[in-house]
């Protein structure tokens, strides 16, 4: 139960939600299904004086740029980006991602752009305080950062843990936003600060109109793992994506984007480890060097009582699962699609 008033602000247009935003003030919040705000909400992580809804906008379907790529609606719901043909023939890492968030009920009403926004998780973070008899946290205005006592004062290290956000990094996407000063296309990744108390970094009143990713050169691969308790339906431990080109005779790696998310504030793109990857003769003892400098530039955070230890033995495993998955993918060997 929400207990607290606010304003209700419904919105036609993207352009007129912005203009909403603006007008009522740093108070306001945008939402579309509400999977990440409305329970927020409920145990008084925020509490916005105003809401412009903008679940009365119809989204477009996604659609093929003019480069070959693909534009995608931010007010797709989750599941109808899981099922649309062309994502699932064009970007199959991208449906799957998608398929893998939340329940059939969360996947309805969520949206791309609100997947992409939502907020860092934490156990302290998202429960009532007052059930515990604990003071408030950090990200709550309060004095202690319970799982880390020993940050400096507001340094939050809460996790975000969106599904999508790192296959969309690992396939080199952008968003374009909507914002009453004038919107602006960016890369996805670069709308993260990195900040657990703030991790969006868009401006208050600038919203994701759509999703644009490049075209896919040829013999590219993709190898995508979310774990978690129970499927989908969990929050996740981990997520891994990859995505890879071979050269023309499909041995060794020209280009590579590994992407981990759910350990820390904002996904992880581990370079040093795309380094070692990159202009190598694919091999058994590649994909162990690989893992290895990903698992130490990755830097786990424990989260959700899950060890650190226990992540890095996770991100291990799976990542050279991962890697052979997208090497058999560009091969082109029919039984990985």
């Amino acid at each position: 139960m929400i207990l607290f008033d606010f304003e209700y602000e419904p919105a036609r247009s993207l352009p007129e939600a912005s203009a909403l935003l603006s007008r009522l003030g740093e108070g306001a919040r945008a939402m579309g299904g509400g999977t990440d705000l409305l329970p927020k909400m409920r145990i008084a992580i925020t509490r916005p004086t105003a809401i412009v809804g903008l679940s009365g906008i119809e989204p477009e379907p996604p659609s093929v740029t003019a480069e070959g790529g693909l534009r995608i609606d931010g007010l797709t719901t989750l599941a109808a980006l899981a099922r649309a043909p062309l994502v699932t023939t064009n970007l199959p890492m991208l449906a799957e991602s998608a398929r893998v968030v939340g329940s059939d009920q969360v996947r309805e009403m969520g949206t791309l752009a609100g997947n992409l926004c939502q907020d860092t998780r934490c156990l302290e973070l998202n429960q009532k305080h007052d059930y515990q008899f604990k003071a408030k946290c950090f990200k709550r205005g309060g004095e202690c950062c319970y799982p880390f006592p020993n940050n400096r004062p507001g340094r939050c290290w809460s996790v975000y843990m969106s599904d999508i956000a790192p296959a969309l990094i690992a396939l080199n996407a952008e968003i374009e936003t909507v914002h009453a000063a004038g919107g602006r296309r960016l890369a996805v990744a670069e709308m993260f600060s990195g900040q657990g108390i703030d991790p969006i970094s868009l401006e208050p009143a600038e919203l994701i109109s759509a999703v644009i990713t490049p075209p896919l050169p040829a013999n590219f691969g993709w190898g995508y793992h979310k774990s978690s308790r129970r499927g989908g339906f969990e929050y996740a431990i981990a997520v891994i994506a990859v995505t890879l080109t071979l050269d023309a005779s499909r041995q060794a790696c020209t280009d590579a984007r590994i992407v981990i998310g759910a350990i820390r504030e904002k996904p992880v793109r581990v370079h040093e480890a795309e380094r070692v990857l990159v202009g190598q003769t694919i091999d058994d003892a590649l994909f162990a060097e690989t893992v290895n400098a990903a698992v130490g530039e990755a830097r786990p955070l424990r989260h959700h009582g899950f060890s650190r230890s226990y992540l890095i033995d996770n991100l291990r495993i799976y990542l050279r699962r991962v890697l052979i998955r997208a090497v058999e993918r560009a091969r082109g060997h029919a039984s990985t699609t």
